[in-house]
């Protein structure tokens, strides 16, 4: 049977393949197994296209950031409150939580990304601090990624309509392809 493929045309443009050129692609991690599918896609398509990974772990911002002290404070929190919260360096509690988890979290990425990575893929490591999905979109603009591979966790119904999920809204607003993988569903081979 004849391919007749070759004759195709979009509006009277013939169609042609042309080649993929990847240079960057960002795996974002959450450190679930849809993030490690993720990656293990991301490091296979990176080998293939001779691209550089970037891997991204977001941290989100949990805490409301307590104003600094002559902001307005006092509507909020008072004064005497914030100044304990103020280290004497100027840097608050919840300041200097978030450095360690970033600290944290910039560790446990280099380690997976020596653990889980094949040699010859080259990968850099970034976390972030704010909305997952703002986050991932912010820095594959900032580092002109060509591809997201991100895992999505496949929530489906009421869960789906609260929540909604960091992969759609990555989709519908990233400038580059997105690919979403999700792990393979229980028992299947």
């Amino acid at each position: 049977m004849a391919d007749d493929r070759q004759g195709m045309t979009f509006e009277g443009t013939p169609l042609e393949a042309s080649p993929l050129h990847l240079k960057t692609i960002l795996v974002p991690i959450d450190y679930s197994e849809h993030s490690t599918v993720a990656l293990q896609w991301g490091a296979s398509l990176a080998q293939h296209y001779g691209a550089q990974l970037l891997l991204l772990h977001v941290v989100p911002k949990t805490v409301e950031e307590v104003p600094r002290p002559g902001a307005g404070a006092g509507a909020l929190i008072g004064s005497s409150s914030v100044e304990q919260l103020v280290t004497p360096g100027g840097t608050s509690a919840a300041e200097s939580l978030v450095i360690d988890h970033v600290a944290q979290a910039e560790t446990a990425l280099a380690a997976l990304a020596h653990t889980q990575l094949p040699a010859p893929v080259p990968a850099t490591v970034r976390v972030a601090v704010g909305r997952p999905a703002e986050e991932i979109l912010r820095v594959a603009e900032e580092a002109g990624v060509d591809l997201i591979v991100m895992g999505t966790h496949g929530r489906t119904g009421l869960r789906h309509v609260l929540m909604g999920t960091v992969a759609e809204a990555v989709e519908r607003t990233a400038m580059c392809a997105v690919l979403t993988v999700k792990a393979s569903a229980p028992g299947a081979s």
